[in-house]
């Protein structure tokens, strides 16, 4: 119970972050900037870098947008991350797993610094993301 009191962060507003993109073609002084907002969250626990956890955020909050089934949720938010350059930063590691639901109970494997556990009230959804750990032939 003490790590579930460490890790709570109820936001009352959602926070808007300022990104800047810019592709190798255009010059600094043509930088685009895009504002992503954060939808309001309760983290159970988190070990991602803070830039990670909100792109997985941005990514959940699409997810239940767009669909309504928690297996498309998951599905969707899956498949980004596994394409997604910047969440696959380790070289030979496994494949990220996504579960999306109101209850349920797990107990997982994962790389180290690769969990994430959180609600999204608004929506009335928990999300366990995590990359787990590479499969090794014998």
């Amino acid at each position: 119970q003490a790590i579930f009191a460490q890790t709570q962060h109820l936001l009352a507003e959602p926070v808007v972050r300022v990104v800047s993109a810019m592709s190798d073609e255009e010059e600094e002084d043509t930088q685009k900037e895009a504002k992503i907002v954060l939808p309001e969250y309760f983290t159970r626990k988190n070990e991602l870098r803070q830039d990670l956890f909100e792109k997985i955020l941005v990514l959940a909050a699409e997810g239940v947008s767009k669909f309504k089934l928690q297996k498309d949720i998951a599905q969707h938010i899956k498949q980004s991350l596994d394409k997604d350059v910047d969440m696959n930063e380790l070289i030979g590691k496994g494949p990220w797993q996504v579960i999306v639901g109101r209850s349920f109970a797990s107990a997982v494997t994962h790389e180290a610094m690769h969990i994430s556990f959180f609600d999204l009230p608004k929506f009335q959804e928990t999300f366990l993301i995590y990359k787990s750990l590479a499969v090794q032939s014998v």
